[in-house]
């Protein structure tokens, strides 16, 4: 990701180290055989880690990534397609 503050990348892979830990938690879990409402919940814990990290690239991607291309000369139409493609995945199971 290119002109992402050094916060903001602490940011992410602070979530990422998060999302990394409630994994290892599901692991664990099931090993030890835990109830399954349990390791669900680990498991929304999870998607709802992902989430906020796609969000904040997301925000990312529309704020420097989109304007980028613009700047450098790609036609405009063909960019706002692009992201828009892209930002619509976030939203697919």
């Amino acid at each position: 990701m290119k002109n992402v503050d050094s916060e903001e990348v602490k940011q992410i892979l602070t979530r990422l180290k998060t999302v990394r830990g409630h994994v290892a938690a599901v692991e664990r879990m099931i090993e030890e055989e835990k109830e399954c409402d349990e390791i669900l919940l680990q498991l929304v814990a999870v998607r709802a880690a992902v989430h906020k990290i796609s969000v904040v690239v997301a925000q990312r991607y529309a704020n420097n990534c989109m304007l980028d291309a613009m700047e450098s000369g790609d036609n405009p139409q063909e960019v706002l397609n692009k992201a828009i493609e892209t930002l619509m995945k976030l939203n697919q199971p």
